[in-house]
């Protein structure tokens, strides 16, 4: 998906309906600007292959209409290392599960509300792309063809995802379990989620090391896992995700602007790519506005957006890095002494799953 902008007549052209574009359009809109979205999918379509774990706070960031799409709240996470559990829970609500599909659409009929003009079974060509004039925003996901187009510096590294629901046993009630085993889910984890009235399993696994398939067949294929769910899954979907940012993602000559998964706005730990890609959007959609009315560049964006969260996408890394490298027993080690320093009390007051900054600077103020 990009967006392409006319500056002479202040008018936006969205290509793609994904989230970061859909949050763009309504924020462009809302500005007062013409916005369309080309999108090349028929309609919004049931999302099968990405989890709906997203944090309260991040949300709340997005100014999305999100409650009736919510299906659980979730208070807290048991976190498993081998031999080691860390649990994390706070009497708030931290995150909900959210029903991907309701909130897509949920989106769109926001981008309509506010403005946008949205346009399904339009797909647009490589040549079409290279004669489009104004100014072009890609966010058409990891694979994005509009940075291969015009050359942005690579997304380095990806993880490959595998997630499907099944009926539950019984209630897993309201937590999420993450499961950390390098000799299954290397460079990533495994998890179980409530979904609605099913159960949400997953697995990834960094693309150098094997393919989610065989991942999620090994985690599921554990005792303590297959127990708690019945028969055969009721959907499931793969996904991949980029997890390692581009080093630029706005070309000021060329009037290029990447967005969300295009530019690797992810949380490289976890995978989450709603919450900094939405954020992202916003903060595009005032840059352009800012340019098209001769107050900024299109630079602006970068700065901004890399201002706020660059050191939370910089943490995120160094997070995944940590456990991507250890083996199993240097993470039970790691667990071990996180448990021994009161980790689960401290996250249990002061956590925030999308902003590691900030439990650092809480950390720092309490010892100061």
């Amino acid at each position: 998906m990009y967006l392409f902008v006319s500056k002479d007549c202040m008018e936006i052209t969205i290509i793609g309906a994904g989230s970061s574009g859909l949050i763009a359009a309504r924020g462009l809109a809302r500005l007062g600007i013409s916005v369309k979205v080309l999108e090349r999918k028929s309609a919004i379509k049931p999302i099968y292959s990405s989890s709906g774990i997203l944090s309260h706070s991040g949300l709340e960031s997005l100014k999305i209409n999100y409650k009736k799409c919510v299906l659980n709240k979730l208070y807290g996470a048991k976190i498993h290392f081998p031999g080691v559990t860390l649990h994390i829970r706070s009497t708030k609500v931290q995150a909900y599960i959210v029903d991907r599909t309701k909130l897509a659409n949920e989106l769109y009929e926001e981008a309509v509300a506010s403005g946008a003009n949205v346009e399904f079974s339009h797909s647009v060509t490589k040549g079409e792309m290279g004669k489009l004039n104004g100014i072009l925003v890609g966010a058409d996901g990891a694979a994005s063809q509009v940075a291969s187009y015009f050359k942005f510096p690579p997304i380095k590294r990806f993880v490959l995802t595998y997630r499907a629901e099944y009926k539950a046993r019984e209630n897993i009630g309201d937590e999420v379990e993450i499961f950390f085993d390098n000799n299954v889910t290397k460079g990533f984890f495994g998890w179980i989620a409530p979904h609605g009235d099913n159960i949400e399993l997953g697995a990834g696994i960094d693309e150098k090391y094997g393919k989610s398939t065989d991942a999620f067949r090994k985690f599921v294929a554990s005792s303590s896992v297959r127990k708690m769910i019945e028969g055969k899954p009721i959907v499931e979907g793969a996904g991949i995700i980029p997890v390692s940012l581009r080093s630029r993602f706005v070309d000021e000559e060329r009037r290029v602007v990447l967005v969300g998964d295009a530019a690797g706005q992810v949380k490289s730990s976890t995978g989450g790519g709603i919450i900094f890609g939405g954020n992202a959007s916003l903060v595009a959609a005032r840059a352009i506005s800012n340019y098209i009315q001769g107050d900024g560049r299109l630079e602006d964006y970068q700065r901004a957006w890399l201002s706020t969260f660059g050191n939370d996408i910089r943490m995120h890394n160094l997070i995944r890095n940590i456990y991507s490298s250890l083996s199993n027993s240097g993470l039970y080690l790691f667990a071990k002494t996180a448990k021994s320093l009161g980790i689960e009390r401290f996250l249990s007051r002061y956590g925030d799953m999308d902003r590691p900054s900030l439990i650092l600077k809480r950390l720092i103020f309490r010892k100061a």
